[in-house]
């Protein structure tokens, strides 16, 4: 187990003992592989990526940044936002992707 294993072991530790204290901070998640494959594709992937570094103020800039058809980025945001991946700040009729978790905690492995 190398160092960044026991740095995640502990804090998914951590939120599991106190999870009044961590609720807003880490997401766990725990998929079959078929449901990973299916939910965390490259591309959606790649779309958390984007919106951690670059922090697009609308899905048109993520659209941009992504070099991607807006109606694949918008599907793609959708099935991220309905398995608590990111969040959709709105104003307006404008929408602003955010990733609200410092921690998602997959279980890769059955």
């Amino acid at each position: 187990m190398d160092k960044i294993d026991r740095i995640m072991d502990r804090m998914i530790d951590y939120a599991l003992e106190r999870p009044k204290d961590a609720p807003s901070r880490i997401l766990i998640v725990n998929f079959s592989k078929t449901g990973i494959d299916k939910i965390l594709t490259p591309a959606r992937a790649e779309l958390l990526r984007i919106i951690i570094q670059k922090k697009p103020q609308t899905v048109g800039d993520l659209v941009k940044d992504s070099k991607r058809p807006k109606e694949s980025v918008s599907r793609d945001l959708r099935a991220l936002e309905n398995y608590s991946l990111i969040s959709s700040v709105k104003s307006g009729r404008k929408r602003r992707p955010k990733v609200e978790k410092d921690i998602i905690a997959m279980q890769l492995t059955v």
